[in-house]
């Protein structure tokens, strides 16, 4: 759990650095609480629960791919590029 909580507490710190574990950790539970927000939405029926959460959780995540990127030393602003964010991500730490 900390893995997800402290992208929350890092989210206006794009300089850093974060590893692949914590990147994948809080992608993982981000895509398990979306699951669990979606079926709740279905047996409630309230509306824009997904789309709350998403909203909440856009900024952390952001900050998160651009320290991942950080790290594995590729330019942070390509975490913007739909898809290629995801790719660069996998990739492990570049050795100097």
């Amino acid at each position: 759990m900390k893995y997800y909580i402290t992208p929350f507490k890092k989210m206006l710190d794009f300089t850093g650095k974060s590893t692949n574990k914590e990147f994948w950790l809080f992608f993982l539970f981000h895509v398990i609480i979306s699951g669990i927000i979606g079926f709740l939405r279905g047996l409630t029926g309230i509306e824009y629960l997904n789309e709350i959460y998403f909203i909440c959780t856009l900024l952390p995540f952001i900050a998160l791919g651009f320290r991942r990127l950080n790290d594995a030393g590729y330019n942070r602003w390509l975490f913007l590029i739909p898809i290629l964010n995801i790719v660069l991500a996998c990739l492990p730490k570049k050795e100097s």
